[in-house]
């Protein structure tokens, strides 16, 4: 268990690893927990969407609960907790979506972990498997650790991601104001007429203004003056 676990920290951490690390996870509880088949659901105003499944099973019996409105992972969201079912078959929680999960799945047993996504977005980690009685009380803790440490990770890879984002605008932002600069010392020019030129530049050219900017700090100079004359005073 402690080998499974340190792969699973290993894997959240990788940089190569899937940015929403849903199908990572999936996966993974799998080999930490067991079962045959995992998803990763999640309600938003009360829409209910698989984000990741190991195979068609999850989806359909994520279909199920969607349909008769009323189902295992449904209950886990709805009640913030850990549901887990021995035998759908004489479980008496959910009728309809067991009678489909054990006739048209083969699913006996089920465990459905909650978890918040984000400040607006409740989650559920599913597990089914064909046995009965597959799961138990240490199972319950264990998918509930994963839950956590995926929210921990898929967290920092979004917050990253965001962090990238803004160094990249700050980055672009910078090399724009160096190239109105030279634009306005070499052209003799005031700030508005600077991106009055470097504007029209773009549009007379079809090039993003962020492309142009770098060209006139690589070379010092705009091309095609004589398309981006500075506007008379």
């Amino acid at each position: 268990m402690l080998d499974d676990f340190a792969e699973v920290a290993r894997l959240l951490r990788s940089p190569t690893a899937d940015p929403d690390l849903a199908d990572t996870v999936c996966e993974l509880a799998l080999r930490v927990v067991g079962g045959d088949h995992a998803s990763i659901t999640s309600i938003r105003s009360n829409q209910f969407t698989t984000l990741a499944a190991t195979s068609e099973v999850p989806e359909h019996a994520d279909k199920i609960q969607r349909k008769v409105g009323s189902g295992p992972c449904l209950a886990a969201i709805s009640e913030s907790d850990t549901i887990r079912v021995d035998d759908l078959a004489t479980d008496p929680r959910w009728p309809e979506f067991a009678g489909a999960a054990c006739s048209e799945l083969g699913m006996r047993s089920m465990l459905a972990s909650v978890f918040l996504v984000d400040d607006h977005v409740l989650g559920a980690l599913n597990i089914y498997s064909a046995a009965t009685h597959a799961f138990d009380a240490r199972d319950e803790k264990l998918v509930a650790i994963l839950g956590s440490a995926a929210v921990t990770a898929m967290r920092a890879v979004r917050h990253q991601d965001r962090a990238d984002h803004m160094e990249r605008a700050l980055h672009t932002s910078r090399r724009i104001g160096v190239a109105l600069g030279i634009l306005m010392a070499t052209r003799g020019v005031d700030l508005d007429q600077a991106w009055a030129l470097l504007s029209k530049a773009s549009q007379d050219s079809n090039t993003k203004v962020s492309e142009l900017a770098d060209q006139v700090v690589r070379q010092g100079f705009l091309n095609d003056p004589e398309k981006a004359e500075a506007p008379r005073v």
